[in-house]
């Protein structure tokens, strides 16, 4: 009899430590203003659209329809609420209850805001400067690829 008690005891207090670890993720998300926050990474990814279309040599319509079809594929194809829920589960599997309502007392104050505010612009601008960094060691890649592609090219 105690045993059959102890099994659904035990799992309740599983399920309700996770379920309360659930609830301050779903808080700090809404703290931290996740779906802005996704919609600055899609943005910071502007870039790299300008890049291809200076590459394909498109006039500003033909890059304006490009960024279009960008657009469309993220607002359109992309499942924002799965990439959500994983990255709750990143979340979870990282930081404890007590330290998700840390980081939601930081996200709280006025630094926190601000740092949720320019996030999207830093991202960007981060991305522009590893692209730059990559584009000028490109030539260095490409002398380390060579002895490969040369290794390989009888395969």
């Amino acid at each position: 009899m105690k045993k059959r008690l102890i099994l659904p005891l035990i799992f309740c207090a599983l399920s309700s430590s996770a379920m309360a670890q659930t609830t301050a993720i779903d808080e700090m998300f809404e703290v931290m203003s996740m779906e802005r926050q996704m919609a600055g990474g899609f943005e910071a990814m502007l870039p790299l659209i300008d890049k291809l279309s200076t590459q394909l040599k498109l006039n500003s319509e033909e890059e304006q329809e490009l960024k279009g079809i960008f657009r469309t594929w993220y607002n359109e194809d992309i499942d924002r609420a799965k990439i959500m829920s994983e990255v709750k589960k990143l979340y979870a599997g990282v930081f404890t209850d007590s330290e998700i309502r840390d980081i939601i007392k930081f996200y709280q104050t006025p630094t926190g805001q601000k740092f949720l505010e320019k996030s999207p612009e830093i991202m960007k601008l981060s991305a522009q400067i590893g692209m730059q960094e990559g584009q000028n060691k490109q030539f260095k890649l490409s002398d380390r690829l060579q002895p490969f592609f040369e290794k390989h090219k009888t395969k």
